[in-house]
């Protein structure tokens, strides 16, 4: 049998705790604090390049005033590009080269078109069912900038305002 002292100390431990069931969410609290920290202090801040870009005009809208009329078109097939003009039909044909499709060719007809129409700044990019995401943005690239030889890293502007839609069948 148990003493008495015993039976009054645990008697007195269970009237002291009697009614206490709280939680103590001190620990908690502290180890969010430095998951917080940790998470602040080792997270990547990388700067991310938003293109933005429109879709093609309907036909059934109003042209918009350039001169000549051209609206220029930029359609990628598996085995080509088309330089075309919306209203007058095709302008220049780039036959793929053996490493792929000819973006040299491209941005220098390009920048001829841009030299004669200097204010013009929209492109219409149409691509083949089975292109691939890689060559679709190589060739907006190449149609918004060109490299400039003089510096390595500047460029020049072409036609910024890309749209992009499905080439005709």
């Amino acid at each position: 049998m148990k003493s008495k002292s015993q039976r009054l100390v645990r008697r007195n431990h269970a009237r002291y705790h009697q009614g206490r069931d709280d939680l103590n969410i001190v620990p908690m609290i502290d180890m969010m604090v430095i998951l917080v920290f940790f998470l602040i202090f080792t997270a990547v801040f990388s700067k991310t390049n938003i293109l933005q870009m429109n879709l093609p005009n309907s036909s059934s809208a109003a042209p918009l005033d350039l001169p000549k009329d051209l609206k220029l078109e930029v359609i990628i097939r598996p085995g080509d590009l088309v330089i075309n003009d919306r209203n007058s039909g095709p302008l220049k044909v780039l036959a793929n080269t053996p490493a792929g499709y000819d973006l040299e060719n491209l941005s220098e007809f390009i920048r001829r078109i841009k030299s004669q129409y200097p204010q013009m700044t929209d492109a219409t990019i149409l691509s083949g069912p089975n292109t691939t995401y890689d060559t679709l943005v190589q060739v907006m690239d190449t149609v918004r900038v060109y490299q400039l030889p003089v510096t390595p890293f500047s460029k020049a502007e072409l036609f910024p305002d890309i749209s992009i839609g499905d080439a005709p069948t």
